[in-house]
């Protein structure tokens, strides 16, 4: 018996595997690895948004009820989580990436490379200059040097292209995506057009980056999504369940004392806007408010609620457990387009690719069809025949279709203005009435420990090289 043991312990301690990999070893195969990085890619691409810092409530999706104000705390934490994705979602992705074409399974490697360029894209979105792969090798390089935001551009649009490239041919490998694909159910053409989509938003993202025009990006964009989302059918969604262990974030927080158990608050800005357009979406996401019951109300953020005027809340019913992550979604680049068309001078164009993109996310969100046809036809819905009073309609209705989707509210309204927001309206007791952060400051612990990176005066106010319009 003593034998046995003794033999057993041998071999045990025979296999040597790095504890910090999730790579390292026989049985962890591609298949295996696919799901939890997209479940990482998923929570970093839209929880961090939807409950960080304030940012709901400088957006206007929520408005917390109380005598608390409304602030965003800069701490030597803030923005961390995507700086932290080196050793996480990043790195879990390159690591798919590089495990996938070493065994020649050319499906996994594209899909690995599709989701480690959102990861570029969004590293050099926030924070303008940062490492490559450089800074996923641990000890071995402690001190990585920063690559411009053009560089990162570069690479995840390489990636992508290669992307492409490899899903529209026969997989090469023995192994493919399939129902451990939880994102797309290892459909390659839906990541192809995907793809495709990332690139379009992506361009669009530069317009006014001092390396390019306008223009330029525009025709860009519209090539890309020639090759584009076709459906709400293709859009990128993690698909949470009507669980306690599998409910989306946000249902904690509709269920928080902010309201006592009322669901989240919308804020005052983004009521008034649906408001102003008799926006069919709005009974079946908030309820009516106290004080005029076939009416819907926001809040001033911060505000004590007064007796007999309890404002609209989230519903339950829309905000609910199951309530998806979403990546990107097929109504999004519609509204690409829209934009790319109106730097064009196409009205008519950017007119009927807005449309469609409010009629997909009305449709996603289940508005009658009259209802939609009826809001489509209002006159405040034709596209102005100016490019800046174009970019504003198209800026607000966009605004309107992704609330609790998608972190581009944040980077539309850095990179054009829009929509509109009148903090001091919105906020009370707003500290300042003219942004809020418009790109991360570096971890402290990176800037004490790496002299390649350097503090990054005026975050507050200057973004990154496209913020420049």
């Amino acid at each position: 018996m003593l034998l046995t043991l003794l033999t057993g312990c041998d071999d045990w301690i025979d296999v040597d595997t790095d504890p910090n990999s999730i790579v390292d070893g026989p049985l962890i195969t591609e298949d295996i690895m696919l799901i939890g990085i997209e479940a990482e890619w998923a929570v970093l691409a839209t929880e961090r948004f939807e409950t960080w810092n304030g940012f709901p409530q400088w957006l206007s999706w929520h408005a917390i009820e109380g005598s608390v104000p409304p602030n965003f705390t800069i701490v030597p934490s803030y923005g961390n989580a995507v700086w932290n994705s080196y050793s996480a979602s990043l790195k879990h992705a390159v690591e798919l990436y590089e495990k996938a074409k070493e065994n020649g399974n050319t499906h996994y490697q594209g899909v690995a490379g599709i989701i480690a360029a959102f990861h570029w894209f969004y590293i050099a979105d926030v924070y303008d200059q940062a490492p490559l792969e450089e800074a996923m090798q641990g000890l071995d390089a402690l001190q990585p040097s920063l690559a411009s935001q053009a560089t990162l551009y570069a690479r995840a649009n390489g990636l992508l292209d290669e992307a492409i490239t490899l899903l529209s041919a026969p997989n090469q490998g023995d192994l493919v995506p399939d129902t451990d694909d939880y994102l797309l159910n290892g459909d390659m053409d839906k990541w192809i057009r995907y793809a495709y989509s990332l690139k379009a938003r992506q361009a669009l993202r530069l317009s006014y980056d001092p390396s390019t025009s306008k223009t330029t990006q525009a025709d860009l964009v519209l090539s890309f999504l020639q090759n584009g989302m076709t459906s709400n059918d293709d859009n990128v969604m993690w698909k949470h369940l009507e669980e306690l262990t599998n409910a989306n974030p946000l249902w904690g927080y509709m269920t928080r004392a902010y309201s006592g158990g009322l669901g989240l608050t919308p804020g005052n800005f983004l009521i008034d806007l649906m408001n102003s357009y008799n926006d069919p979406r709005r009974p079946i996401m908030f309820t009516f408010s106290e004080e005029f019951p076939d009416g819907f109300v926001g809040l001033r953020a911060g505000e004590v609620v007064q007796p007999g005027k309890t404002p609209s809340h989230w519903r339950f019913t829309y905000l609910s457990m199951s309530y998806p992550a979403q990546i990107m979604m097929y109504a999004e680049t519609e509204f690409i387009k829209a934009e790319a068309y109106a730097f064009k001078g196409q009205w008519a164009l950017a007119e009927e690719a807005m449309k469609a993109g409010i009629r997909a996310d009305m449709e996603f969100v289940g508005v009658d069809p009259v209802d939609i046809d009826s809001y489509l036809a209002q006159a405040s819905l034709t596209m102005p025949t100016n490019e800046e009073d174009a970019q504003r309609l198209i800026m607000e209705q966009k605004y309107m279709a992704n609330l609790y989707r998608t972190n581009e509210t944040y980077f539309d309204w850095i990179r054009t203005g829009y929509p509109l927001f009148d903090f001091e309206y919105m906020l009370n007791n707003v500290g300042n009435a003219e942004t809020f952060p418009r790109r991360f400051p570096y971890p402290l612990n990176e800037v004490e420990r790496n002299p390649n990176i350097t503090g990054q005066p005026n975050w507050l106010v200057k973004g990154t090289t496209w913020d420049n319009k």
